[in-house]
């Protein structure tokens, strides 16, 4: 088969896989349920949240973290809900239970542990940027998080789905130092922004978030000014981020500073450095947050 050929085959077979992922897995529906419910309270979210050690753990990590500054433990997971809001952990949940995934028995292509530190980071960036942008009114600070905590989720699922191949090719990109996703889309003719797009439709996610996930790396392509604002913030995050080497994005190549992101957010350099020192204190919040893998 010709090898032009082949990269069509490859491409078509992943995104039919991605396609045919199942809906929501049952713990996140249900709490998507309870906290769109009027009638719910934080004791029922809690009984669904306590049988999964890893979502349970990271809440109460998240409660207790400088990020909210009690002077006291909190150990409870309905006061932790209460503290941190319905939608916090709803977003945190939906995080925990992608980057559980496993790629079956054999060992994740590169470090789950750095790599959810890194969205995390990107996660808690994006908000930062937000808070700096002028034109922020009207901005889902829910869908902002979001955006920034699954900017990179295609990668999970080549991890997942390729396992073999997907860690020759993180293999490749560190030998050679060249961007992941180059090395992505010479191999699958797609890369992990493309591939996080089509799971991000697929669970429905709002378009702001949909387009950030398939449009961070190239925010200039996305349709909408909400759309691209998003897009424009997680790829300063990412940015920045790197920069700063919080986590790892399964590789560590710096890609270059995106002027014309910026730009389009009205932030100054002198703005971007104030975010880059807010950054160095959020450091040890993110990087505390580690993920109890199951």
């Amino acid at each position: 088969m010709p090898e032009a050929s082949l990269d069509k085959e490859k491409r078509r077979i992943l995104i039919q896989r991605i396609q045919e992922l199942p809906t929501l897995p049952s713990t996140i529906s249900k709490i998507i349920e309870l906290v769109e419910s009027k009638s719910s309270t934080s004791e029922d979210l809690a009984r669904v949240i306590s049988k999964d050690q890893s979502i349970s753990s990271l809440i109460i990590k998240l409660v207790n973290s400088a990020f909210y500054g009690h002077m006291r433990q909190i150990s409870s997971i309905s006061h932790a809900i209460v503290i941190l809001g319905y939608t916090t952990v709803r977003t945190m949940a939906l995080g925990v239970s992608i980057f559980n995934a496993s790629p079956g028995k054999k060992a994740a292509a590169f470090d789950r542990g750095k790599f959810w530190i890194h969205s995390i980071g990107v996660a808690t960036i994006t908000r930062r940027i937000a808070t700096h942008t002028p034109a922020r009114d009207g901005l889902d600070m829910e869908s902002v998080f979001l955006s920034g905590l699954l900017h990179d989720i295609g990668k999970v699922i080549f991890d997942h789905y390729f396992n073999k191949e997907y860690e020759e090719i993180a293999r490749s990109a560190a030998q050679k130092h060249e961007w992941i996703g180059d090395s992505e889309s010479s191999f699958f003719g797609i890369n992990h922004s493309e591939a996080g797009y089509y799971l991000a439709q697929k669970w429905q996610f709002p378009s702001t978030v949909i387009s950030a996930i398939k449009h961070h790396h190239n925010p200039e392509l996305c349709e909408g000014e909400a759309e691209r604002a998003m897009a424009c913030m997680v790829n300063l995050a990412d940015y920045l981020c790197r920069k700063a080497s919080i986590g790892s994005g399964g590789d560590n190549e710096q890609r270059p500073l995106d002027e014309q992101a910026l730009s389009f957010l009205g932030i100054s350099h002198a703005a971007l450095l104030e975010i880059a020192q807010e950054v160095e204190g959020d450091r040890e919040m993110i990087e505390s947050l580690t993920l109890d893998r199951k």
